[in-house]
């Protein structure tokens, strides 16, 4: 794969790792111990939605260190979500997308790296803040934006955690409705459907590649929503009083000619095989995250030439 490190800004390059199975040349890591990949100048960033359309001075960005200064439990993470990259609540923008009036929404995303990156990996640790309904993705192959409304291509591996959840524009093309997964809350009282899902955006219009819902999966999904078993530290059915230290699950979506595959793994060191599709239509592009309806939370970021 062609490689190129000139659009990183400081982001740099770091040393080679073995993950998983072989040794690939590693492009980014990141641990978000600073907050050098939200500064960098060829970051993109977006996001709108009623929260921060509600309150334009909110200084934060969609996407952020948190820190005590920036610890607001009325729009952001509490003090667990130190140490990882955490977003500004993205409640109301699923069916709300398409709206061309001042509550227009975008979801919340960001997008780094080389356009010309095809062959690529991109993996991280991720959790639900305190969110049971929503929508996050691991990016690849995105074409460069320079503002919200230029037009969107892209790969997504994405956690599609209950029910009514999807943007207009996905219901506009046909994208089913995350309905058909019979998973439970960690006290088993609730059924909140979970799937991995595998979708192409292609100047704005959506195709499903693949699904899979997680009851039916033949390796374990990580639940990584609010009431989710992997969600935290603490496994007891009996319930959750919220203070738990956050634990969350790893993610990894790998792009290899027209080959698109998403792993998952609980320690980030033993990944198995859960999603796969083929398409070759979007040939390179940058990489990144998306979400929306949630507050994920990112840490343990790794992008390396696809092994």
């Amino acid at each position: 794969m062609k490689r190129s490190v000139g659009a990183l800004g400081l982001l740099g390059l770091v040393c080679a790792v073995s993950l998983p199975a072989s040794s690939a040349a590693v492009l980014y890591q990141d641990d978000f111990s600073t907050d050098k990949l939200v500064k960098d100048k060829g970051t993109f960033m977006q996001g709108s939605n009623p929260q921060i359309l509600a309150d334009p001075a909110n200084p934060l960005p969609a996407f952020y260190i948190p820190t005590d200064a920036t610890i607001d439990a009325a729009v952001t993470p509490d003090a667990r979500a130190k140490g990882w990259l955490a977003t500004v609540s993205g409640d109301g923008t699923a069916g709300s997308d398409l709206n061309t009036d001042d509550t227009k929404t975008v979801p919340e995303m960001l997008l780094f790296g080389d356009k010309a990156w095809a062959d690529v990996a991109i993996q991280s640790r991720i959790v639900s803040h305190n969110q049971q309904t929503g929508a996050v993705s691991l990016v690849l192959r995105a074409a460069p934006k320079t503002k919200d409304t230029d037009p969107d291509t892209r790969y997504e591996l994405r956690y599609q955690s209950d029910i009514g959840v999807l943007l207009a524009s996905e219901d506009r093309d046909g994208i089913p409705a995350n309905d058909t997964d019979t998973s439970v809350t960690q006290d088993g009282s609730t059924v909140v459907p979970i799937s991995l899902r595998i979708l192409k955006l292609v100047n704005g219009k959506w195709t499903l590649l693949a699904k899979q819902d997680a009851a039916t999966s033949k390796v374990h999904i990580p639940l990584i929503n609010n009431a989710g078993l992997d969600h935290d530290a603490n496994k007891d059915p009996a319930g959750d009083v919220g203070d738990e230290a956050l634990t969350g699950g790893y993610f990894r979506f790998v792009a290899k000619g027209d080959q698109l595959t998403g792993f998952v793994s609980l320690d980030g060191k033993t990944w198995n095989e859960a999603i796969k599709a083929t398409d070759s239509e979007i040939k390179a592009g940058r990489v990144g995250f998306m979400q929306y309806d949630y507050i994920p939370l990112f840490d343990d970021l790794l992008v390396e030439d696809a092994p």
